[in-house]
């Protein structure tokens, strides 16, 4: 499922890409969610990394695909911005929430309602935000 980006200059601050995160936001472009896992260790490793956290191996991380299922495990309401930027100002309330995912990792993501609860099933919608990037977000599933 895809969300569509406005048309308009998208003014909210942007992931900056680089060599070891190139791969998810190539991923998330083509609308796919995928993660690295290391092969050595059997974690999964977020955020991406040039090694792995738990055994320090670079040669054993590979990036497998996730199905893009998942439970909220815990999320905040934002009811202010600090910055006032008007490009946050307008999605007042919003949720951010820490998405477990099918496959075990955990993720903070959006979720696109305006109310959610602990345990609720979620899935990934992608946002195409610029010609470069697309967000992951989730919402409910059903």
């Amino acid at each position: 499922m895809s969300v569509s980006g406005e048309s308009k200059k998208y003014e909210k601050a942007l992931p900056e890409v680089n060599p070891v995160t190139k791969p998810f936001w190539d991923h998330c472009k083509a609308h796919e969610l995928w993660m690295q896992f290391c092969e050595s260790c059997n974690e999964w490793i977020w955020y991406p990394k040039a090694w792995c956290p738990s055994c320090g191996k670079r040669e054993s991380i590979k990036w497998s695909k996730m199905t893009g299922k998942g439970t909220v495990y815990s999320y905040t309401v934002i009811r202010q911005v600090v910055d006032n930027s008007p490009a946050f100002q307008s999605d007042i309330p919003f949720l951010i929430g820490l998405i477990e995912l099918e496959e075990g990792p955990r993720i903070y993501s959006n979720i696109l309602e305006k109310e959610s609860h602990i345990g609720d099933e979620v899935e990934v919608v992608f946002e195409d935000v610029t010609g470069e990037i697309t967000l992951p977000k989730f919402k409910k599933k059903g």
